[in-house]
């Protein structure tokens, strides 16, 4: 069985490799990477579709990007916003490209797919492509993307779809996939939550320690220690020396 966390980690670094490579990388590269996790030949499929063809939005966003600035800031819509329902509306139109599949014909993808069957997989994805999006919009925040949730929640679905297949195991698949989807959401919206308050910590403090050097400098005419920086912004010496090395790297980068 894959780890979700290890198939995770390697997924998203692949990813970033194939982003930075100069030479695209051959599918046997890219599968070198997971030889440890022994993924069937559907799971393959997948992975080098994932990684190898680029998403529709991505399209939609570049097509976004070019309006202009006065557009996307229209009174009472972001960027955000915007890009979301583009998203949305993307998602409707390829689900309509798509098979559909009455109840009876999903629980027969279900049984076999239980049964060991890997070659549902791909049809059980795409019958599920609307829900997933719906269960991203019902944790939408301002800070988010539609897409980024989508995309977390497809992933979800991949993996549990491996999981259950040939496990024969017993209990409702189609709550099973729920749980799946809605606890991968739900846990990548709180990384970026608190990802983001992280960084708004992080631009508060530097923000105080500017104002507090510029303020003993005037005082007594030189640069403040870490010390009477550390007295005047209550902070101890050990943070504020790991806060002003950050500053000195980000400086660095400019």
């Amino acid at each position: 069985m894959v780890d979700q966390n290890t198939f995770l980690d390697t997924l998203n670094s692949v990813k970033e490799i194939i982003a930075t490579a100069e030479v695209p990388l051959k599918e046997d590269e890219i599968l070198a990477y997971f030889k440890d996790m022994e993924l069937d030949g559907s799971q393959k499929a997948m992975v080098i579709d994932y990684l190898t063809n680029p998403d529709n939005y991505k399209e939609n966003k570049e097509n976004d990007d070019s309006q202009s600035e006065a557009e996307e800031n229209r009174e009472g819509e972001s960027p955000s916003d915007e890009s979301n329902i583009n998203v949305y509306q993307m998602y409707l139109e390829e689900i309509g490209q798509l098979s559909v599949y009455s109840v009876e014909e999903v629980e027969e993808l279900y049984r076999l797919l239980l049964q060991g069957d890997n070659s549902v997989i791909e049809k059980i994805s795409h019958a599920w492509l609307l829900r997933v999006t719906n269960i991203a919009q019902q944790y939408m925040e301002p800070s988010l993307l539609l897409e980024d949730l989508v995309q977390e929640g497809n992933m979800a679905l991949f993996l549990e779809l491996s999981r259950l297949c040939g496990s024969m195991e017993k209990g409702n698949v189609e709550e099973m996939l729920n749980r799946a989807v809605e606890n991968a959401i739900l846990t990548y919206a709180g990384e970026l939550r608190d990802a983001k308050e992280l960084e708004d910590s992080i631009v508060g403090k530097v923000n105080l320690v500017n104002a507090a050097k510029t303020i003993l400098a005037e005082e007594n005419n030189v640069m403040p220690s870490v010390r009477e920086l550390a007295d005047y912004t209550k902070m101890s010496e050990k943070e504020l020396e790991a806060l002003l090395d950050i500053m000195e790297e980000a400086n660095k980068d400019q």
